[in-house]
């Protein structure tokens, strides 16, 4: 259905304003006849009145007979002179373009669909649609901006002025989405500004308020002012801070609260990684929050635009510079509360690389980092300190390469580190911090406190006791290699029997193992067997051995 074709059921959404005494705001219990009100100055007469103001001058007697005067010579200077808009001279006053950004595009009457521009003038029958992270800002005749939000499809029903320019007439069709109105920020007398959407009708008096349309209801959250919000014939007020809703073919529902503003007073004053994460405190009664970023404060230009179920708003890129974050929290119909506008920097450029290896172990004292390469960086800049804020730094190295081995041997425990790439405009920021823990491997046994003793083919063996949770493993050979095994085997607490073993030369190898499997170096002793004609028990000699 075009936005002409609609139903009679319709929500107009219409900024009542009335300042100077010459003239008031249009004044009707009809949206679809409104009226004006000319407050009559001395020496005004109907002739002159309508000769300046009436599309056709010489309707002054129908309103005479409108305004119930008796005698048209005699009028009260200070009272009110009631015209329907209808009967006014009215011209085009076409909206400005302040503000694009993102996919918007426009329809004109008898063309082709194409982007729109800025600084471009709109007449009646324009419609625009804003794909998503994009937005459109117009400004119209009485000052008048709206911001139509991204996702959002709005038409230009009317856009004139009328008695000269004493009022300004916009009514404008909003077809679903959402739109922020900034209604006649300077109080030019008279004007008039209407929203139409699917499912109620709204009387708004105030210069700030917000209207959301789905095919089956409308939201209208009122942040200045007072709005009469009507639907299926009835009519509740909204006030200040509150919110309301009306579904298709039922009465508003009573306005509510609006949520306050979230607190933004934690977030960070600057952004280094991508994506951007910004984690809010919970607020009661929220079940949804939505976060919008722009260049400036007031929000014309809307970059990005993301919803979330939980309290934290999460952006993909933009490029580094100075950004606005705005951040509303909805209640569970879905209306959206007070703002909250923080100020942030991002500088994310040159790319953090991602932090490969080592893993949260480590067992050898030069451990080697690893991390992704960056495209366009030149080098990387690594740091390792004992402590996640990085005070207390043991490493800090400059590579070409994207792996590093510290220099030096590090101390047992435990280590942060991190990396930033490096190209020709400088470091960029570092990557989220890895921890890892030097845990050295075990040390080789001392052979040399071994008693191994020869009796019966037997070899028995009686090493210190290993530390808690370790174990011995111990390889007994005729070789270096080893290569022709005599006997292998484990001890829980250092003693064992190796048999059936002749009397000869052996190599004893041990090392200490843990747990996990995860063993320390050999280490090898050469063990003299008595010669065969010495028979009976007999203490043998254990000659060191380098280790193998």
């Amino acid at each position: 259905m075009s936005a002409m074709g609609w139903p009679i059921r319709l929500l107009s959404v219409t900024v009542l304003l009335a300042f100077t005494p010459a003239f008031s705001a249009p004044v009707s219990t009809d949206a679809d006849a409104p009226q004006w009100r000319y407050t009559l100055r001395p020496d005004d007469t109907l002739i002159g009145v309508s000769a300046r103001y009436l599309a056709r001058p010489g309707d002054w007697k129908k309103v005479q007979r409108h305004n119930h005067i008796a005698n048209p010579h005699r009028l009260v200077p200070g009272s009110a002179l009631r015209i329907p808009l209808a009967w006014l001279r009215h011209e085009p006053a076409p909206a400005m373009v302040v503000a694009v950004t993102g996919q918007v595009r426009v329809s004109l009457p008898d063309a082709a669909e194409r982007a729109l521009q800025p600084g471009e003038q709109l007449f009646s029958g324009a419609v625009l649609s804003t794909a998503a992270n994009s937005s459109a800002t117009l400004r119209f005749a009485d000052g008048s901006v709206i911001v139509l939000q991204p996702a959002a499809r709005l038409s230009l029903d009317t856009v004139s002025v009328y008695a000269g320019g004493g009022m300004v007439d916009t009514r404008l069709r909003l077809q679903q989405g959402r739109v922020e109105v900034g209604a006649n920020p300077g109080r030019i007398p008279g004007s008039r500004l209407q929203v139409i959407t699917p499912s109620a009708v709204a009387a708004v008096r105030g210069t700030r308020f917000r209207v959301a349309a789905e095919a089956a209801a409308t939201r209208e959250e009122t942040l200045e002012g007072e709005v009469g919000f009507a639907a299926s014939g009835q009519q509740v007020s909204v006030a200040e801070g509150q919110g309301t809703l009306a579904e298709a073919g039922k009465p508003p529902r009573p306005p509510v609260a609006l949520l306050p503003t979230p607190d933004v007073s934690s977030l960070p004053a600057r952004v280094d990684i991508l994506p951007m994460r910004f984690t809010l405190p919970a607020l009661s009664g929220a079940v949804s929050w939505l976060g919008q970023i722009a260049e400036d404060a007031q929000f014309e230009k809307i970059l990005l635009e993301q919803y979330s179920s939980t309290p934290q708003v999460s952006f993909g890129d933009l490029p580094d510079g100075r950004y606005m974050l705005r951040v509303r929290a909805a209640d569970e119909l879905g209306l959206q509360g007070r703002d909250a506008v923080h100020a942030f920097e991002l500088d994310a450029r040159p790319f953090a690389p991602l932090l490969n290896a080592p893993g949260a172990r480590v067992r050898t004292a030069q451990p080697e980092l690893q991390w992704s390469e960056v495209v366009g960086a030149s080098g990387y800049q690594t740091q390792v300190a004992r402590d996640a804020a990085f005070s207390d730094i043991v490493l800090a190295e400059r590579t070409a390469n994207s792996r590093l081995i510290p220099p030096r041997e590090l101390k047992p425990g435990g280590y942060h580190w991190r990396v930033a790439s490096v190209d020709t405009t400088g470091q960029g920021p570092f990557s989220p911090p890895q921890r890892f823990n030097y845990d050295p491997l075990p040390g080789a046994p001392e052979l040399s406190q071994a008693a191994p003793t020869f009796a019966n083919n037997v070899l028995t063996l009686a090493l210190p006791a290993p530390p808690s949770g370790l174990q011995y493993e111990l390889v007994l050979s005729r070789d270096t290699e080893p290569k022709q095994v005599v006997w292998k085997g484990v001890s829980h607490d250092g003693k064992l029997q190796a048999s059936p073993v002749e009397p000869e030369k052996y190599y004893l190898a041990a090392r200490l193992v843990e747990a996990d499997g995860t063993a320390g170096p050999y280490a090898t002793r050469v063990i003299e067997a008595p010669p065969a004609r010495f028979r009976g028990e007999f203490l043998l000699l254990l000659l060191p051995l380098l280790a193998l």
